[in-house]
Formats: structure tokens, C-alpha cells, sequence
């Protein structure tokens, strides 16, 4: 039987201190940083879908439950962790797709496309941040995936509604109302599996007509 560390002994909410080890795994030694960690969880969780247990994760990681508390924390916080990590994926995704745009209304179904894309190609990661928390926290699960893709997304509509003479204030409400559309757009999308270009289409439709730029465009 293996000898365990003491490391392993430590209590779930107890932090690292600065200096400490991070813990071992229990097949090869190598060490079990937080990355590792999350890495592995994201594996898991694309394997066997978003009810999968930390007991599972630690497992698949080659590390003790103790250790998985320790470097990551609980399963709410392995979900904002996870959630930080797919905001900053579906930013870059979306970003890369707007880039190629040749005008802003298409700038605006890329970006749509890139939310939906990814969610599709990480099915169960996406649901698992967005309702795999505890009751108590699925609030700020929810923000949490939506804050970081609000920032990026509210500063080129307020630029653009700024360049055609529009109030640029409403930017950051508009982002959150955009996301929060997309998310549940999102959630039928995976459940029902409609025609994805239709649906692209007619959010950006909706999006895009609620901006009200049009006839500013038309009068110069």
C-alpha cells in the first residue's frame, strides 16, 4: 500500500501556502499543479458529461480528493475556474471570426457564430459551468461565464453607436442582454438541435435591428 503524504492530509479549504508543494499525482509523481488539475476536469467532463464528481476528476487526474480541494477548491470553485477558462476560449473564437468581418452586421454574426460553435464543440463543459454549481451559486455561475465576454463585447458597440451618433451608454447593458440571449438561445440549440444557421441568423437579425443604427446609416 502506497504511502500517503502528508500533503494529501490537508484540509479541503486550507490554501497552499507560499513555498509549499503542489501534491503528486499517485501514477507517476509528476506534480499536480492548477492547470493540470483543470485540464484533466475539462477531459472528464467532455467524456462522461457535466454530473461528473470531483471523486471522478481526482481520479483522472492521478491525485487524492484532498489535493483536488486543495490546489482548485470545491465544486463551485472548480466551476468558475472552469467557466474563466471557456470565457477566454469563446472570446478568442468569437474575436478571431469578427476580425475577418468586412462590416459591422457581419462582425455581429460572427460573433454569434463563435459563441454557438464553441458551446456545440464543448457540449457538456458548457453546461457544466453554466449549471453545474451548487443551487446556492448558480447565479454567479451564470455572470461569471458572461462578465469577462461583456467587457470585451460592450467596447465595439459603444464605438460604433458612438460613430453614427448614437448614445454609447448603453453598451454594457446591450452586452449582458446580447449574452443573456445567446445563453438561452444556447441551452434550446443543444437540447433541440435546430438548423444552427437559421438560428444564427435570426439572433443577429434581432440584434441587429434593436440597435436602431439604420437610419442613421441611410442619412449619413
Amino acid at each position: 500500500m502506497a504511502h500517503r503524504k502528508k500533503s494529501d492530509r490537508t484540509h479541503p479549504n486550507t490554501s497552499r501556502r507560499p513555498g509549499r508543494p503542489a501534491g503528486r499525482t499517485t501514477t507517476d509523481g509528476v506534480i499536480a499543479d492548477r492547470d493540470t488539475l483543470l485540464t484533466a476536469a475539462e477531459q472528464l467532463i467532455r467524456q462522461k458529461g457535466p454530473e461528473v464528481s470531483l471523486e471522478a476528476i481526482a481520479t483522472e487526474a492521478g491525485v487524492t480528493k484532498p489535493t483536488l480541494y486543495r490546489e482548485v477548491g470545491d465544486r463551485d470553485a472548480l466551476v468558475n475556474a472552469l467557466a474563466d477558462r471557456l470565457a477566454v476560449r469563446m472570446a478568442e473564437s468569437s474575436a478571431n471570426l469578427v476580425a475577418r468581418a468586412t462590416d459591422p452586421r457581419e462582425g455581429l454574426r460572427s460573433l454569434v457564430t463563435g459563441y454557438l460553435d464553441l458551446a456545440a464543440r464543448d457540449r457538456h463543459l458548457y453546461l457544466f459551468v453554466t449549471a453545474g454549481g451548487s443551487r446556492d451559486d448558480r447565479v454567479q455561475q451564470s455572470l461569471r461565464l458572461a462578465d469577462g465576454a461583456a467587457v470585451q463585447l460592450a467596447k465595439p458597440i459603444a464605438a460604433y453607436r458612438a460613430g453614427h451618433g448614437a448614445d454609447p451608454a448603453v453598451a454594457v447593458v446591450w452586452s449582458y442582454a446580447l449574452l443573456g440571449a445567446l445563453h438561452f438561445v444556447t441551452l434550446w440549440w443543444l437540447r433541440d438541435q435546430g438548423d444552427v444557421d437559421s438560428v444564427i441568423d435570426q439572433i443577429t437579425s434581432l440584434v441587429w435591428s434593436g440597435m436602431g443604427l439604420e437610419a442613421n446609416q441611410s442619412t449619413g
